[in-house]
């Protein structure tokens, strides 16, 4: 069996000159929990407004009103944040990011809920019906 030898090199890390960097916000579903009603509207509605937030640039996107873009808020919603969440992202502040289903809460006050970090929203739950926490 050949024997390595011990070589005393150096190693450097080179920073990533052509990785990807998103200007949009990007979604993350690895966390998400359905609501027993996400019925085949909601679904195509949930798509709808994924591609439509996720088409604008994240600067315009943060002036959008709560109404159509997001809000960071303190709420107490009636389920817990999934463990892998805390175990793999870490710490969180209490504060929801919460982006309307439906932006005038027609047909219903519909919420997606998560966090969002550095541009990408950690999806929690699509609360269909508005029923997780008091509006």
């Amino acid at each position: 069996m050949p024997r390595l030898k011990n070589q005393n090199k150096k190693i450097s890390i080179k920073e990533c000159t052509s990785c990807f960097k998103s200007n949009n916000i990007i979604f993350n579903f690895a966390y998400i929990v359905y609501d027993d009603d996400l019925d085949d509207n909601a679904k195509r509605t949930l798509i709808d407004r994924l591609r439509e937030v996720s088409s604008v640039n994240y600067l315009e996107l943060t002036r959008w009103p709560r109404e159509k873009g997001f809000e960071e808020v303190k709420v107490n919603i009636s389920k817990e944040i999934p463990r892998n969440f805390l175990n793999e992202i870490g710490a969180f502040d209490g504060k929801y990011s919460i982006m309307r289903l439906y932006k005038n809460n027609e047909p219903t006050p519909g919420r997606i809920i998560g966090k969002l970090i550095n541009k990408i929203f950690y999806i929690f739950y699509i609360d269909v019906k508005g029923n997780l926490y008091n509006h």
